[in-house]
Order: structure tokens, then C-alpha cells, then sequence
């Protein structure tokens, strides 16, 4: 079999419209593991919400990963040992959350699987913790209060302000820190030079692999760098368009079993 690792983003890729993930989907996931494929669940989410996931399609019962935050945490599904943990340098974090504020937007940091933030009634905070079944603490400061290191910082919006404040934000400090939407209404701060592909790229020599044997699929903003550094980076039909310009296929949505249609395809039809 050429192909050795498949990478799946979730939202938009591995769940339907509903974030479920369809039986005949997992079959297909469950027979490619059995043929000898790792499968990495890689997701901008936290890990509680890749966990939920994982759980849901019984994800321990065969060696694979859980790549969560973009990256900043890689972890063995069947252990739950961290096989790589990284954050975001503190330092700028005091300019992040002023520059946030300034635009009317608010900044979220993670710890011990609970959202922090200023304000957690608004429907993007609310969004989070719902699709990724964590609770979230309201703070008077989130300056002053959270003390951790943090995997990432998520910026919460109006498409159109974070747009704006992307490149802002970019122009500062992109230079230490990786800047980027995972939807048009979060923007994320990530360790700098991490990404889905970067943090693949230290799974696969982990793993002994290639980056010609992995197989990535995905349709959000942040899952093109992935596309395009994977030996066959997959598109599926209702990704965003800068996706579908780096992917070598293009496969069927995600309500019509496209990780599927890949997985017969391309590994166990060979």
C-alpha cells in the first residue's frame, strides 16, 4: 500500500452537516486501520472537542492520533500519552488581546479543557463550547486572571473585522506567531511556523513516514497547507476554494461520504 497515514480534518471533512460521522465512513476508517493505515484526526479544535470525535467513533480500538489546536498537541489515541505539546509565546499575548479589544472582538485562551474569556454569551464562545462540549469561565480580566501556558489564543468575530485584523495582527507580530482564520469567524494564534502541516511533518518522522505516503483531506482555511504538503492532499467537494487550488483530487462532500470515497479509492482499492 502506497499510501500509510491518512489525516482528517473534522468539521466540514470527517462529520456530516450534523458532526456526525456516517457508519459507512467509519467502516471504511475501520478497515483501512485494519489494513496496517494510522489515522490522525487533525483539527483546529481543542482536544476535548477532537476527543468527542474520537470517542464517537470509537477511535482508541486502533493506533492512531489526535492532532488538536492546529497542532500544539499531538497525542496517541490509544494512551492518551502526549506525543508532542507546544504554546504560544507569552509575550505578545498582552498586544493580541489590546488589539482585539480595540477592533470590538474578544480573545480565548484554553486550560484543563475549559474556554476563558471576557465574555462567554456571545454566539461564537457559545459555538465553541458547544461543537467541542466544554465549559467555559467567564473572567473580570482575562490579563490578569489566567496564569497557563496556552495552546493557542482564539479571536472571535464578525468575519469582516477579522479580516481586517488578520492583517493587523499579521503585519505585528507574524514574524514570532501564526496567524490565521479556521472559519471566517475565529482567528487563531498559534505558535510560530505551526500549522497542520508542520505538525504532520513531525508526525510522519516520528512515525518513520513520508510525506509522500500521506494521504490529508480537509475544506477550511486551515487545512491548506495541509493539503498541499501531503503525497495526495484531498479537497472535498464543499471546501473553500483556496483549498481546492492545492489539492491534487477533489473528492465528494461531506454529506455524501467523501473521506469514504478516498479511503476505497485510493487505499483500499489499490
Amino acid at each position: 500500500m502506497k499510501y500509510k497515514v491518512l489525516a482528517l480534518d473534522l468539521d466540514g471533512t470527517l462529520t456530516n452537516s450534523a458532526k456526525e460521522v456516517s457508519p459507512h465512513t467509519r467502516l471504511m476508517l475501520e478497515r483501512a486501520q485494519q489494513a496496517g493505515v494510522t489515522v490522525v484526526l487533525a483539527s483546529g479544535r481543542p482536544t476535548p472537542g477532537v476527543q468527542w470525535v474520537a470517542d464517537m467513533i470509537e477511535f482508541h480500538k486502533q493506533k492512531g492520533y489526535l492532532l488538536a489546536y492546529n497542532g500544539s498537541e499531538i497525542i496517541e489515541s490509544a494512551t492518551g500519552n502526549k506525543a508532542f505539546d507546544l504554546h504560544v509565546n507569552p509575550e505578545h499575548i498582552p498586544y493580541i488581546y489590546d488589539t482585539a479589544r480595540e477592533y470590538g472582538v474578544q480573545m480565548a485562551m484554553y486550560h484543563d479543557g475549559v474556554v476563558w474569556c471576557d465574555d462567554v454569551t456571545t454566539e461564537w464562545i457559545e459555538l465553541e463550547c458547544a461543537l467541542n462540549h466544554m465549559p467555559s469561565h467567564q473572567t473580570q480580566s482575562l490579563l490578569e486572571e489566567f496564569r497557563w501556558d496556552t495552546p493557542k489564543c482564539m479571536i472571535s468575530g464578525k468575519p469582516e473585522i477579522l479580516e481586517r485584523l488578520e492583517r493587523v495582527l499579521s503585519d505585528a507580530v507574524g514574524e514570532d506567531l501564526g496567524i490565521f482564520r479556521s472559519e471566517p469567524y475565529f482567528l487563531e494564534v498559534m505558535p510560530q511556523g505551526l500549522n497542520k502541516a508542520s505538525a504532520l511533518g513531525l508526525l510522519l518522522d516520528h512515525l518513520g513516514y513520508s510525506p509522500e505516503q500521506l494521504i490529508a483531506c480537509g475544506d477550511g482555511f486551515n487545512d491548506v497547507h495541509m493539503v498541499e504538503f501531503a503525497g495526495l492532499g484531498v479537497a472535498m467537494a464543499n471546501a473553500c476554494e483556496p483549498v481546492k487550488a492545492v489539492a491534487d483530487f477533489i473528492t465528494k462532500s461531506n454529506d455524501e461520504d467523501g473521506v469514504a470515497y478516498v479511503v476505497e479509492k485510493f487505499m483500499l482499492n489499490e
